[in-house]
């Protein structure tokens, strides 16, 4: 229990040390503060918040009746006790008139702790007393809120249905002015022709069973809204006299909300397609009304389209909202027995029909892709998306309906994961490589927090000197169990799961700590460019980001360049400019990757502060054999030239192609030609390896490749 805050007015300090003495003797653990003027007296009230006040009558400078005045005024509740020498009658009764709780003589001080209790008492009950008079009030003014301001339909009836009280709600919601309703019966007046019989049995119902609960229905009013009714009863003692009490809950806005309740949780808002849920209740369905005959099949199929993010990245949900409602009336016009559509992901639709063997499956995807391949026209822009397409058949890859549905998932993963093939068909075998799949993408996991990613590095030479330029880091897996993995098994992967922000934040960790690795050695190590995923691009944080690691390091931005697709650099120009800007301002290099696979907007390309455009390898491969590829790249390179970029040429693997890049103007070169990636501690013999410029050889001084 805490100790008592006691305030002490007393300017003789004999006569507070008796007092402090007297009231602990008694058991009254007090903490007292003592004060002798009225400038301390009136400050304790403030800062130690009394629980009791002990005051002589006469102090020097300031009477007793003066300090009372001011408690009466700060702080009325606080009990205020005289402990005085002499007080005559006539003082005693304006002391207490004037609003002291008691007063004890200071020879009678053996009365000062029941005194001290007492008050304390009598506060304490005031105080109780005040609350609950302020609860009570409060209580009678919720009542009256309830009634006249809360949501809730209030409305008391008698035996005979007469209605004898409406509050406010309730007219508001049943549409008629409160004196009109009161004396009209209540089924009559509140609730539909269509709902008065079931009312007035669940009246009677209420009546009967008094003591047994309230009756609990739903009833449409005449005006329209749903009502939820409960009924209890007043004056229970005298059944002439008995009332009902109706509580009402106005529950349209709540059907229609569970309504929207319902559809969203079975239809896509955006179609107005079944959604997954609702689709595999429909192809249970139809599984089970399926009737097997010869050559006859139930076909689910998954189409995905994969330039979905990217649209709606760059040009807004809007295009792809219209894209979406073009496709469904496509697919819908695309008939074929017992047809069910639904869209099943964000990408992409499901359909489920029947079909024969006299419509080869591959004829029947070749339709889906011919209707959903031509282009869609949107505020003059023309947006063609092709399609992956996954598709299993009942009974043969599945018995029921959910595992049909996942066998043409697995399917639909196959041939988004292979890419360059637009159908899959289910086989047994995909599940297995399903399972391979998620059990390598949970084992990405733990490389990511095991350091079994390592950096291989490729040389970028510049084929006029026969100087290296650059190398660009390029990613491995060490992996436990399947040894060394290309970025090909895993870098698909890990953008569908969510991984290359951490992914690509250890490949610049890990390469700009092999930079000051090399250089502590002793080595002057080229530019080091490292790949950036559009996700780790996208975050407008990235160039504080790197700005801060080269400092961790202890590097500056010449260091290293970052290297970004194309397709990923038009996701949003706007702010892949900015970013850009800001990166360049730190002197880090910027190259687009990949140039010529994607679709670039040459209006942004020349707006961004790149050093370099990496033309493909895919352009570069056959340039000694297919004059389109040729064609392309003496394009590219002349477009840098006219933009003052430096273009890089990819894959290069024989000296013929080195040839024609080099005579089409390109002097920076990267492949198999030179050097294979190699790993970090291969680098170092590279880096004063002398490659022979385009001479008619390409052998190093040393007479070997490099």
């Amino acid at each position: 229990m805490k100790a008592l805050r006691l305030l002490m007015l007393e300017d003789t300090d004999t006569d507070a040390e008796i007092i402090s003495y007297t009231l602990k003797s008694q058991g009254l653990d007090a903490d007292i503060c003592r004060v002798q003027d009225e400038a301390a007296y009136t400050a304790a009230l403030v800062t130690f918040r009394p629980d009791l006040i002990l005051a002589d009558y006469t102090l020097p400078g300031f009477s007793g009746l003066e300090a009372l005045a001011i408690r009466n005024e700060r702080a009325r509740s606080t009990p205020f006790i005289f402990v005085s020498g002499s007080l005559g009658e006539e003082k005693a009764v304006e002391t207490l008139r004037t609003g002291a709780t008691d007063y004890v003589l200071k020879d009678r001080l053996h009365r000062l702790p029941a005194a001290v209790t007492r008050a304390l008492q009598e506060a304490k009950q005031r105080e109780d007393k005040q609350r609950i008079a302020a609860e009570l009030e409060a209580e009678r003014k919720l009542i009256r809120a309830i009634q006249d301001t809360a949501k809730a339909l209030i409305i008391v009836i008698d035996a005979q249905g007469h209605i004898q009280h409406i509050n406010p709600e309730a007219a508001r919601v049943l549409g008629q002015p409160r004196l009109q309703l009161i004396g009209s019966i209540f089924w009559n007046t509140c609730v539909s022709e269509h709902d008065t019989k079931a009312t007035r049995h669940q009246l009677r119902l209420a009546f009967k069973s008094a003591r047994k609960g309230s009756q609990v229905w739903r009833a449409t009013s005449r005006n329209g809204q749903a009502i939820m009714w409960s009924s209890s009863i007043l004056d229970t003692g005298v059944r002439q006299s008995s009332r009902i009490v109706l509580c009402g809950i106005d529950i349209t806005a709540q059907e229609i909300a569970e309504e929207r309740v319902h559809f969203l949780d079975n239809f896509d808002e955006v179609t107005g397609l079944p959604n997954r849920k609702l689709f595999l209740q429909q192809l249970t369905s139809a599984c089970e009304k399926f009737t097997l005959q010869p050559d006859h099949k139930l076909v689910v199929m998954l189409i995905s389209f994969p330039r979905f993010d990217e649209i709606r990245d760059s040009r807004g949900e809007a295009v792809i909202n219209h894209i979406m409602a073009v496709m469904v009336q496509r697919l819908r016009a695309w008939q074929k027995r017992n047809q069910l559509l639904a869209r099943v992901s964000d990408s992409g639709f499901a359909l489920a029909f029947e079909t024969d063997e006299t419509h080869p499956m591959s004829d029947v995807v070749a339709e889906v892709q011919a209707i959903t391949g031509r282009s869609i026209e949107f505020e003059g822009m023309q947006f063609v998306l092709p399609s992956h397409i996954g598709t299993a058949t009942y009974p043969r890859d599945a018995g029921e309906a959910l595992p049909l549905l996942q066998a043409a998932e697995a399917a639909l993963h196959s041939a988004e994961f292979q890419r360059e093939q637009g159908h899959t068909a289910y086989r047994s075998l995909l599940t297995v490589e399903s399972n391979e799949r998620l059990q390598l993408e949970s084992e990405l996991r733990r490389a990511l927090q095991q350091d079994e990613l390592v950096l291989y590095y490729q040389p970028q030479i510049d084929v006029r000197s026969g100087q290296m330029i650059g190398l660009e880091a390029l990613v491995r897996w060490q992996h436990p169990r399947l040894g060394l993995l290309s970025p090909d098994t895993f870098i698909h992967m890990a953008e569908s799961a969510g991984m290359m922000r951490e992914l690509g934040s250890r490949v610049i960790h890990s390469a700009c700590a092999q930079i000051r690795e090399w250089r502590q050695q002793g080595y002057q190590p080229p530019r080091v460019a490292i790949n950036v995923s559009a996700s780790q691009f996208s975050t407008p944080e990235l160039p504080e980001y790197i700005a801060a690691l080269l400092r961790d390091y202890g590097l500056d931005g010449n260091a290293i360049g970052l290297e970004l697709t194309e397709s990923a650099s038009m996701k949003n120009p706007q702010a892949t400019t900015a970013i850009m800007a800001r990166l360049r301002l730190r002197d880090v290099s910027l190259s687009i990757d990949d140039f010529g696979t994607g679709y670039s907007n040459l209006s942004y390309l020349k707006r961004f502060p790149i050093n370099h455009l990496k033309l493909d390898k895919a352009f570069v491969q056959d340039i000694a054999d297919d004059a389109d590829d040729l064609a392309i790249a003496r394009t590219i390179i002349a477009m840098g030239t006219q933009l003052e970029i430096d273009v890089i040429a990819e894959g290069v693997e024989t000296e013929e192609q080195l040839q024609l890049l080099s005579k089409a103007g390109c002097h920076h070169v990267q492949g198999y030609l030179f050097s294979p990636p190699v790993p970090a501690a291969s680098c170092p013999a590279l880096f004063s390896y002398p490659f022979a410029p385009v001479t008619g050889t390409l052998r190093s001084r040393k007479g070997q490749r490099a």
